[in-house]
């Protein structure tokens, strides 16, 4: 339901560029809603490119909860993989079309006007993926600590984060091997769903004015 009335203002994007369309309603009937064109805004540019590699969790409410999230805190691209400890959860193309509309709707909410990418893939290919690549672990051993990492947010970057029981060791060694930064966030175990929260904001707030 529209609840909006004659001389209202309301703002169309188009998903795909940094621009607000603010229009005038000019008249309401049943069948129809007529707008006028009153201006063009542009918006300040996303960050180039912040991307999720999520591994499968082990139930589909927790996809909803980390889209919807994400996409509030302006993630670009939403790559859910098979790991070696995913556990076997199938994907509808019908749960892929409401993934698609929660994150239209979050997008909407955050007033975003980039909406988004969203994959599925069975497997990684971990050399084929550009940018600063950092993912998460509960080893110490070749550790960094977020604070001793510098981000350039003019770069990609790719946020790596594991199942419930976390990456296993070959997958942890294949990410060394292709100079993925690993990091470990402290002795507590974080649900998969809540790392990004840490990750994202404490980035945002150590590289930004």
């Amino acid at each position: 339901v529209l609840r909006a009335k004659i001389n209202d203002q309301v703002i169309f994007f188009d998903g795909k560029t940094f621009c607000d369309y603010v229009y005038k309603i000019q008249s309401i009937d049943k069948k129809n809603i007529i707008f006028s064109f009153l201006s063009k805004q542009e918006k300040k540019e996303e960050f180039k490119g912040l991307s999720l590699y999520q591994s499968l969790p082990n139930k589909i409410d927790k996809i909803e909860d980390i889209i919807q999230k994400w996409t509030e805190i302006w993630y670009s691209h939403f790559c859910f993989f098979r790991s070696e400890r995913s556990q076997d959860i199938y994907i509808s193309e019908n749960k892929i079309t409401r993934f698609e509309k929660i994150i239209q709707e979050a997008s909407e909410q955050s007033w975003r006007n980039i909406i988004p990418r969203l994959s599925f893939c069975d497997s990684l290919e971990t050399q084929d993926i550009k940018g600063q690549n950092i993912f998460f672990h509960t080893d110490r051993e070749w550790s960094q600590k977020l604070s001793d990492i510098s981000f350039d947010l003019s770069c990609d970057i790719n946020i790596f984060v594991g199942p419930e029981w976390g990456f296993s060791p070959k997958e942890n060694d294949r990410f060394l091997q292709n100079n993925f930064i690993k990091v470990y966030l402290g002795n507590n175990i974080l649900r998969t769903q809540t790392t990004w929260i840490v990750v994202w904001f404490y980035i945002l707030q150590n590289n930004t004015k």
